[in-house]
């Protein structure tokens, strides 16, 4: 009995130990002590005290996005992103707004040098009073209005964006819509919005885009937002069957960064896994090429929607057709990596296996970011996770 009596004390010990009373902070201060380092995070969990000055206003899955400092008025000191809010606000849908005085409690991030509380739990100490007003527009007034906002900023009131679908429409693994409207040449981006239950969205559709308008540098967007159909488009999609090489040309003719409006069937074979199969989003992205004696990683299926037994045949040398707009993927060059420039679908692409190629016996080669084909010497040798590989995917260096 005394040993387990001694061994609770000790559990309860080392509890008390590791337990972390939140350090009270103003916003400066939770800056102040953000880490040097881009990705990494305090070791001490902050309470930090200050009001929201600027947000979109959308409460999704019980968590919201804003940024606060220790006056009211529109100063970005610490950034709360998809924080926890307290149930009884959840339910009665009344999201935060500019100008509430928060406790914000978690460790902060070095963002990419901006101070962050990811997941941080919110407590309310103030509400203030807001009248927000929800204006009609159409796209082109909707851009015109966007761009008198200061890079990362929200509008203080809500749109309801009438237009067009332009091009296709991806939806991730939560059932939100990605897709683009124009005013001329101008695009607007509805991103990550919420639709009804099974809503599907073609090109040509006319619908209706609500939330505040977010300046994303320069993109004009709304985040997070809700987006209802009003009529379907009696257009009638074409789609283009290709080879890899045929897709390549496609994307490489479109402006860095751009998609095309239309899907493409891409027929080729499995080379290399570029990121492996996600359980929670059930989506894989690989590398195809049209002769598995010559890869060429210049062409990404990029998070395919694929089930789990999809993924066990899908192993190298398996022949596939991914259907999805293709586009034009730019990296700017760092210290260490050239500028990468390759084709790849945008996300969401559908998935047919023509011919399975069970991954068990089979070494996957795995990458954890773009590859780049580089020639040295005449001889072909691609970039990847800053090693370098022959086009067998042996390591040279």
């Amino acid at each position: 009995m005394k040993k387990i009596f001694l061994l609770g004390a000790a559990l309860v010990a080392a509890m008390t130990i590791n337990a972390q009373d939140p350090i009270a902070a103003t916003c400066a201060e939770a800056a102040a002590a953000m880490p040097a380092q881009s990705g990494s995070e305090t070791e001490n969990v902050y309470a930090v005290t200050g009001y929201i000055t600027n947000t979109n206003g959308t409460i999704s899955k019980g968590q919201q996005t804003f940024y606060m400092d220790d006056a009211k008025g529109s100063k970005k000191t610490l950034q709360g992103y998809w924080c926890n809010l307290p149930a009884d606000v959840v339910e009665a849908g009344q999201p935060l707004n500019v100008g509430d005085k928060i406790t914000l409690t978690g460790k902060i991030l070095n963002y990419n040098n901006t101070p962050e509380i990811k997941n941080g739990d919110v407590v309310i100490l103030e509400r203030a009073t807001v009248k927000i007003d929800t204006l009609k527009a159409s796209v082109c007034e909707a851009l015109e209005e966007g761009a008198s906002l200061n890079a990362g900023d929200y509008s203080d009131d809500v749109f309801k964006v009438y237009g067009r679908v332009k091009g296709q429409d991806q939806v991730n693994a939560n059932g939100q819509h990605t897709f683009e409207m124009a005013c001329g040449e101008d695009i607007f981006k509805p991103y990550n919005c919420n639709g009804a239950e099974g809503l599907e969205l073609g090109k040509g559709d006319s619908v209706v885009v609500i939330g505040k308008l977010y300046n994303y540098n320069g993109l004009i967007e709304i985040s997070n937002g809700k987006v209802e159909l009003i009529e379907k488009s009696q257009e009638e999609e074409v789609i283009t069957e290709v080879n890899v090489a045929g897709a390549v040309a496609v994307a490489m003719a479109l402006e860095a960064g751009k998609t095309t409006e239309d899907r493409y069937a891409v027929t080729g074979y499995i080379d290399s896994i570029a990121i492996e199969y996600s359980e929670q989003y059930n989506n894989i992205s690989f590398f195809m090429t049209d002769d598995m004696a010559n890869p060429t990683y210049d062409f990404e299926a990029f998070r395919v929607k694929c089930t789990a037994d999809e993924a066990t045949q899908l192993g190298l040398g398996a022949k596939v057709k991914v259907t999805a707009a293709l586009q034009h993927y730019h990296k700017d060059a760092t210290d260490e990596l050239p500028a990468i420039d390759m084709a790849e679908t945008a996300a969401g692409g559908l998935l047919e296996i023509i011919e399975a190629v069970p991954v068990e016996g089979i070494e996957n080669i795995v990458l954890t970011e773009k590859a780049q084909k580089v020639v040295v010497d005449g001889v072909v040798y691609i970039i990847r996770d800053n090693k370098l590989f022959n086009v067998l995917g042996t390591q040279v260096k």
